[in-house]
């Protein structure tokens, strides 16, 4: 899932470093609905991960031997991608990272601008390896218990999130501007 999260980063690290206008402008237009889909998406995925049973799939993985198909892969691909950029606020982090450090100018060679984003790109992949890493070597030290505990925990704080986000696009839209 980290590398679609990686992308959408990357996508929106472009939108901004390379000011396209038209798009960036498309979502600024359109921030309050894309934020209530984005956080109707995240309440959603939040309440999934609360209800699932983590044991009933740590079991099936191993039985599988941790197999993954295609067809999973990129569904998690495209889900945390199609969450990444249905949050109007990474669009925002950008923009603001990008203009407070001044790293993207109007004057800013393309090429630069290249360097810069794949760094971003480059950066959100490393960020992502280095938490599967982390995962990877706790995976034997935890139980079933802790995985449902950690499940019920993330979750709430996924639906969290998502009830702050629409929030945030519903009662205070002037701070998103």
């Amino acid at each position: 899932m980290g590398v679609g999260s990686a992308f959408g980063d990357f996508f929106y690290a472009v939108v901004t470093g390379f000011s396209l206008s038209f798009i960036s402008d498309f979502f600024a237009n359109h921030r309050t609905i894309i934020g209530i889909i984005g956080g109707l998406l995240m309440l959603y995925l939040g309440f999934s991960i609360f209800r699932k049973n983590p044991v009933k799939q740590w079991k099936e993985n191993k039985k599988l031997n941790n197999t993954t198909s295609k067809a999973r892969v990129l569904g998690d691909f495209a889900a945390s991608f199609g969450l990444t950029i249905s949050n109007p606020l990474t669009i925002l982090s950008f923009g603001v990272l990008f203009t407070a450090s001044s790293a993207i100018s109007s004057e800013t060679p393309p090429l630069e601008t290249c360097i810069l984003l794949l760094g971003v790109i480059i950066g959100a992949v490393i960020w992502w390896a280095f938490l599967a890493l982390v995962v990877n070597i706790f995976r034997n030290k935890i139980g079933p218990r802790h995985i449902m505990w950690i499940n019920k925990i993330t979750g709430i704080c996924v639906m969290l999130f998502g009830l702050s986000v629409i929030t945030m696009v519903i009662f205070f839209p002037e701070k998103l501007a």
